[in-house]
């Protein structure tokens, strides 16, 4: 899996890995109330992001969610009037395939005429 990653992305996260094991042999408690607070902060954003509030409703009865009702569309029974098709604008650049075959049949054709 690690030869997936590129190099350049391993590497800043070693050194990120080593910077936290600093900081956190210095002042731990320090960081792990940074580190709680950093949690907390991405909970209520992803919490915000999937429903709309900050904090979850209280447990108490939820009305459902009613999903909105679309109008019905209205279809037209009205025949389409058919126009004529308009050439294609790329067309086949006729080459020899398949002409020996054309080819053949042509000189049987004729060769049947004869009898």
């Amino acid at each position: 899996m690690l030869r997936r990653i590129p190099p350049v992305i391993l590497i800043v996260f070693l050194l990120a890995i080593y910077g936290f094991l600093l900081t956190f042999l210095k002042d731990p408690v320090n960081t792990l109330i940074i580190l709680g607070l950093s949690v907390g902060l991405f909970m209520v954003v992803r919490n915000y992001l999937r429903t709309g509030a900050f904090f979850p409703r209280s447990g108490g009865p939820r009305k459902p969610k009613t999903p909105k009702a679309k109008p019905p569309a209205l279809r037209q029974t009205v025949k389409k009037q058919n126009q004529p098709r308009k050439n294609h604008p790329f067309r086949v650049i006729d080459g020899s395939k398949g002409k020996s075959k054309q080819k053949q049949d042509e000189q049987n054709s004729h060769n049947n005429m004869s009898n």
